[in-house]
């Protein structure tokens, strides 16, 4: 049979939209990454290390293996962005980055000539995409969304007055995140009647419980955004000074060490997060597989290490392609991506900041377990 010559072309045209940009390329993931130092159990490179394994086992992506470079912040901004140079000069088209805004920032400015996207694994905080817009995206939810779930939960449990705790030592989470609270929990009826300050790293609360207990307006509830193993300390002061108030959160309570740093306080917590393992959830099938790679799930964030990874593939298969730019846009259309530690994931429209539900979790004797799930109906801005 003879072929015309535009049919030809045509026909030459589909066969080359099936192939990569470049069929020698592969995919290089930079992982900038807390692997010690106090923000190292909101960060995974076990999760990310993991997923990798499975995609390579399952014959890469494009049909070439996935290569992951992980280099330590040690939970230090300014290490964070030498970190991130170092990555951009070992040819990574994608990066992870540390669980703080002040540490993927810079990155992000560094990786922006390139194109290059910057995802973080466990920041929440969406003063990162805000502030790069172009390539910087979330894997969690937003902390914006978080608080107003939170909000949502209090409010429905009957609290009407609350005290915030606020802290200015890690990003814009500990001192931006209860702000968000308290937007949502006003529109919903609340009242915030006061804010304590307070610094990561304290051995004892008993200054912020004082101060709490003699509010004019008595609360009925705290909310903190606040991290382990402070935010075991502070439930366990409460209670030691017989001071029943509830405190809300986010996802800085999850972590196998808060109850035991809570102790009887534990039952005081309860938090919004990003899911849970339970029986026959692609989460649990993900922490099962790991582990038998020899892997060890500390806590959610090795989900969303996964997650993270899930999200690059997704994009890459469909822009066909290694080339940043092109990864970089199609990260911006994904819609309905089923992930690892929920069921749906969307940035298409979102501004960086993925549109997730989330689980709400409670502590009681000795446990930490899930209750509900929640998508706030209304969010701030961040």
């Amino acid at each position: 049979m003879k072929i015309k010559p535009l049919l030809l072309n045509s026909m030459i045209a589909v066969a080359l939209s099936g192939l990569p940009a470049s069929a020698d390329d592969q995919l290089v993931i930079g992982y900038a990454a807390a692997v010690t130092g106090s923000l190292a159990p909101y960060d995974s490179p076990a999760g990310v290390t993991c997923r990798v394994e499975q995609i390579n086992e399952a014959g890469g992506i494009l049909g070439k293996p996935v290569k992951l470079i992980i280099r330590d912040t040690k939970s230090d901004a300014v290490t964070a962005s030498n970190v991130g140079q170092e990555l951009l000069d070992q040819g990574a088209n994608v990066i992870l980055g540390p669980p703080t805004d002040d540490g993927l920032i810079p990155i992000a400015q560094l990786a922006l000539p390139k194109g290059i996207p910057v995802l973080s694994v466990g920041a929440t905080q969406p003063a990162f995409p805000v502030a790069s817009p172009e390539n910087g995206y979330l894997v969690p939810f937003g902390d914006n969304a978080s608080a107003a779930g939170a909000a949502e939960v209090a409010y429905k449990a009957g609290h009407r007055k609350a005290i915030l705790m606020i802290a200015n030592d890690v990003g814009a989470y500990s001192a931006i995140t209860p702000e968000y609270f308290a937007k949502a929990f006003e529109k919903l009826g609340g009242k915030i009647v006061g804010r304590v300050n307070y610094h990561h790293g304290l051995a004892d609360y008993n200054t912020q419980v004082a101060e709490i207990r003699n509010n004019a307006e008595k609360p009925d509830m705290i909310f903190a955004a606040i991290l382990v193993p402070d935010a075991g300390v502070l439930v366990r002061t409460i209670n030691a000074a017989g001071l029943d108030i509830p405190v809300y959160g986010t996802d800085g309570f999850d972590d196998p060490s808060f109850v035991e740093v809570a102790g009887a306080g534990a039952g005081l917590a309860t938090f919004v997060t990003h899911g849970y393992p339970s029986e026959g959830s692609p989460l649990k099938a993900f922490y099962d597989d790991c582990t038998k790679r020899g892997h060890k799930p500390q806590n959610i964030f090795f989900g969303l290490g996964g997650e993270a990874v899930e999200v690059v593939k997704a994009a890459v298969e469909s822009a066909n392609s290694f080339d940043p730019p092109a990864i970089n846009a199609a990260i911006k259309n994904i819609e309905n991506l089923k992930g690892i530690t929920t069921m749906s994931i969307t940035y298409k429209d979102r501004g960086g900041v993925p549109l997730k539900e989330m689980t709400v979790m409670h502590a009681k004797d000795g446990k930490v377990l899930p209750v509900e799930t929640v998508r706030p109906s209304w969010v701030a801005a961040p």
